[in-house]
């Protein structure tokens, strides 16, 4: 019988998990090239100046290409885009092309889009916090925000 104990990585994965947040696809352009990866990791950090932190695993597609760009997007996802977070948390819909291209890339249908420029990176152990610097937010349609707890998406009552 195997009775290891859960890791303080896999306690904390479970702690994690019930802590409701909202989903949001961060997205970059650079050199021709638009990636974007859904994020929960996501938070406002001062509003003078406007700065949002966001945090991303080196090991993504998404990182070496926000590290070169300089700047980056945060797109709020709203109740119903399930499939938008399913497809740039790894798990691509085939012909599925939501993002806008350009410099700082917008996500349609979103509830609102940061603009941001990088203004500071820091290390975070498997991840970098990246600060940006709010410099222009694009809002879309007003609605109900797409949750995520206890590994599910989830509405608001």
């Amino acid at each position: 019988m195997n009775t290891t104990e859960p890791t303080l990585s896999d306690q904390l994965r479970q702690v994690m998990s019930c802590w409701p947040s909202g989903v949001t696809v961060i997205a970059a352009h650079h050199a021709g090239e638009t990636r974007g990866m859904t994020a929960s990791s996501f938070t406002s950090v001062s509003l003078e100046p406007p700065l949002i932190l966001v945090c991303i695993n080196e090991n993504t597609q998404l990182w070496p290409l926000l590290e070169k760009a300089g700047r980056f997007s945060v797109n709020l996802l709203a109740e119903g885009h399930e499939h938008t977070s399913a497809h740039f948390a790894g798990r691509p819909i085939e012909g599925y092309d939501p993002l806008s291209r350009g410099e700082s890339p917008t996500l349609e249908g979103a509830l609102a889009t940061l603009h941001c420029q990088t203004w500071a990176v820091y290390p975070g152990g498997t991840h970098k916090i990246v600060v940006g610097k709010v410099e222009q937010v694009t809002l879309g349609e007003s609605n109900r925000p797409l949750l995520y707890w206890n590994r599910g998406y989830r509405q608001l009552p």
